[in-house]
């Protein structure tokens, strides 16, 4: 229903902008489209405090803002149980609703997206709601190698997932993609000794599949964080023990298998204790 309304309004507005010329035909369209953005903008009530999201910049946007309480509760509950004051890394962080919510929180992000269309709206989505001094986005990639190297998109859109890195296949299995976009990737390990940063409490991990070359590049940081959370699907959970496992237990982290049957099925937590 929504695409047949959607394909009339297209036609509708064709229609009363084709006696524009060109040049001002577009004008009016692009300032349709702001007007639009604007009046659109989601808000999203919980229990921290309201999020505003820019649903109108993809389907994606808008699932993801419309179906957050439902989508990974167990996620939320992760966050729920963190200090004020402490800090998150939240390694693909899309457009940053839970960056934003981890900030209401009163919890210290710093929000990695490497994919530009992605890291656009994150940065739009921090000024949106007031979280510039708490959430600290950057556009790299992490891996088991620092280097320059390429995303593979699998969609342009804002929010899509299903991308990969370095050649790799996605979490299931997917070699097709649409687009190679140059990246900037890091060993999470070399990362911190880069720029001199601590190590944070807790790690968010959801790549679309090289969760594990994420996990292999941070062996001296995961031995003094508090928890990660890892999206687990797919190919990834059916190697978890070799993939995901090992450098998560070679530093002292072991799962707490109660978030399993909790919410989505595909996120596994691993804490300190």
């Amino acid at each position: 229903m929504s695409r047949s309304v959607a394909k009339l309004l297209h036609g509708v507005i064709g229609a009363l902008t084709a006696p524009q010329r060109p040049g001002r035909r577009a004008m009016t369209l692009s300032r349709l489209v702001e007007r639009l953005d604007a009046a659109q903008t989601h808000t999203i009530e919980t229990r921290h405090g309201p999020i505003r999201s820019l649903t109108l910049r993809g389907p994606h946007l808008a699932a993801a803002a419309v179906g957050f309480d439902d989508e990974e509760p167990e996620l939320l509950a992760w966050i729920d149980g963190f200090s004020p004051g402490e800090t998150l890394w939240d390694i693909g962080a899309a457009t940053g609703l839970f960056s934003i919510y981890a900030a209401r929180r009163g919890v210290s992000v710093m929000a990695f997206e490497p994919k530009a269309t992605s890291f656009g709206v994150l940065v739009e989505h921090l000024a949106l709601n007031g979280v510039g001094d708490q959430v600290f986005p950057v556009c790299v990639a992490f891996s088991d190698v620092t280097g320059t190297t390429h995303l593979q998109l699998h969609q342009m859109a804002a929010g899509s997932g299903g991308n990969s890195i370095q050649g790799q296949p996605n979490q299931f299995g997917d070699r097709h993609f649409m687009f190679n976009q140059g990246a900037l990737a890091y060993r999470i390990d070399d990362f911190i000794d880069a720029f001199q940063l601590a190590a944070p409490d807790h790690i968010k991990i959801d790549v679309d599949g090289v969760e594990g070359l994420i996990l292999r590049g941070a062996a001296k940081a995961l031995r003094s964080v508090r928890s990660v959370l890892v999206e687990v699907e797919g190919d990834n959970a059916a190697e978890a023990a070799t993939r995901i496992e090992p450098p998560l237990t070679e530093a002292g982290l072991v799962e707490d298998v109660s978030v399993r049957a909790a919410g989505s099925g595909r996120n596994r937590l691993y804490v300190r204790k």
